[in-house]
């Protein structure tokens, strides 16, 4: 990807690497994360845990007939065992394991439905942290999916900023920022307000969203549709695979305060049903407007320097910003 970036394609941060509710005791899944090969997994008492995935006495694959057993991790080579610290505990043959045996564990976070590894190319400790989003029943289930593409989480995260976007890919009108772009370390934020048809109500509706950005990997924005009585999350996560290609997490979550505003016929809905209606429109408009992301993100050439224009939105700001995650990178 170097042709097209020229900085790493494995920034430092915190990344989602599995889906925490599909992660159920005794389970093991093989991944490809930051060109390497980790295998995720929960132990029997629930704890989940990211290791490498190369047994570190002869280099069995743990993702190929390595299991669980109760709160460590067997090899399918030798029957070696090892604990969630990454020690070997036991072997078959009677004898204390080898001191030398130590499996790489990485960092997690279990946090809001996902399991995030901490990368860091020079293995340093985590010096940040992803919010807590506490659940309530008043937001509905998450819609979600996941996708493969060709690009880098620092350029899709940049859409966030790219003000000028909006109007040419997808259509808004009247933008306005609320809010002008800051940070704060490995936090950025910002608030815009633009309109649009929506396309349940046939109307032109003016939103205001609110941009969170947590590293290169962790970002969401939260909406407020007033006129709708409308709020969602929406959260777009970037996950380095092999240096070429992104997983890219999509999730939307909505809470409906006072949606006759809409229409006086929502009124008589049950509240979940009218939770459900609403949800799946507004996630089928977030899937829509990232699908016309999509086609720019893995065909377009990092320019450095950018020949930016008035009204394109702090995007310099922004890559200056980035740089913060290369840190042994001169060509960030």
């Amino acid at each position: 990807m170097a042709y097209r970036f020229p900085f790493s394609p494995f920034p430092t941060g915190w990344y989602v690497v599995a889906d925490a509710t599909s992660l159920a005791p005794g389970a093991l899944v093989a991944r490809t994360f930051m060109g390497q090969e980790i295998v995720v997994y929960r132990t029997r008492a629930g704890v989940a845990c990211v290791a490498d995935a190369y047994c570190p006495h002869l280099g069995a694959h743990f993702g190929h007939g390595g299991t669980v057993e109760g709160e460590t991790l067997r090899c399918p080579f030798h029957d070696f065992r090892f604990d969630t610290g990454g020690a070997c505990v036991a072997t078959p043959y009677g004898h204390p394991p080898p001191g030398a045996a130590r499996l790489r564990q990485w960092a997690i976070r279990e946090k809001n439905g996902y399991v995030l590894a901490w990368f860091d190319a020079a293995a340093g400790p985590p010096t940040f942290e992803v919010p807590d989003i506490a659940p309530s029943d008043e937001w509905s289930a998450p819609y979600a999916e996941v996708r493969v593409i060709r690009s880098h989480p620092q350029e899709t995260t940049e859409n966030s900023v790219d003000v000028g976007h909006f109007a040419a890919v997808h259509r808004y009108t009247g933008f306005e920022t609320l809010k002008e772009m800051v940070s704060s370390g490995p936090y950025l934020n910002a608030r815009y307000a633009m309109s649009r048809v929506a396309g349940y109500t046939g109307r032109k509706i003016r939103a205001e969203y609110e941009v969170h950005v947590h590293g290169l990997g962790w970002s969401f924005v939260e909406a407020r549709v007033p006129a709708l009585g409308l709020e969602t999350r929406h959260y777009v996560l970037p996950t380095p695979l092999d240096g070429e290609r992104i997983e890219m997490r999509l999730a939307t979550t909505v809470r409906t305060t006072d949606m006759a505003k809409a229409s006086p016929i929502l009124r008589v809905l049950p509240a979940g049903l009218l939770r459900w209606i609403v949800g799946l429109a507004t996630w089928r408009g977030f899937r829509n407007d990232v699908s016309q992301d999509l086609q720019i993100w893995e065909n377009k050439r990092y320019i450095n320097p950018p020949a930016l224009a008035k009204g394109d939105g702090p995007v310099g700001r922004y890559r200056q910003w980035a740089r913060q995650f290369y840190p042994d990178d001169k060509a960030a």
